[in-house]
């Protein structure tokens, strides 16, 4: 009994050992026989040609006597810290609202909103914001301003600015 028992347990295992994927590797080794891959050559090589530089001629950018130059025009734009400070010059150019001008027979003025002091008038000149803005043309809609402020390098330069009309919500100018 014991030999039968034997014989069945070695026939059982020797039908675990086929494997499923026997048919598919047969097939994947007869599908690759007559496939042959062909490669694209290597496109030649270019020769390399060098660039020529042609601004030998030209002033180089860090030439000290072009420096001294550029501080004596900054100098040029330096602001008069000396003179007394107008009362729009204590208000940060964003705190400040355009909000109508009047047309004068000497000229435009423009009515500025602070934020705690009320409606202050301006005309062509006046010094308005922190960056020794000067107030070089009114319209409309709009002043121009003259600012002066210290870049990065320390030198005083003029930059222009803006203030716009502030329209209400469902209003007109």
């Amino acid at each position: 009994m014991k030999l039968i028992i034997t014989l069945l347990l070695g026939l059982l295992l020797t039908g675990c050992g086929y494997k499923q994927d026997d048919d598919i590797e047969q097939w994947m080794r007869d599908a690759g026989k007559d496939i042959k891959g062909s490669i694209e050559p290597i496109p030649p090589m270019q020769p390399y040609t060098p660039f020529e530089y042609q601004g030998q001629s030209l002033i180089p950018p860090f030439n000290t006597d072009r420096l001294q130059i550029a501080k004596k025009s900054a100098r040029n734009n330096l602001p008069d810290t000396q003179r007394p400070r107008e009362l729009l010059e204590n208000y940060d150019l964003d705190k400040l609202k355009l909000v109508g001008t009047i047309m004068l027979k000497r000229g435009r003025i423009g009515l500025l909103r602070t934020p705690d002091v009320g409606i202050q008038r301006i005309q062509v000149g006046s010094f308005v914001g922190p960056n020794f803005g000067i107030v070089r043309s009114i319209s409309e809609t709009d002043v121009r301003l003259d600012e002066t402020v210290e870049d990065i390098n320390g030198e005083w330069v003029k930059q222009e600015n803006h203030l716009y009309l502030q329209v209400e919500q469902g209003r007109t100018p």
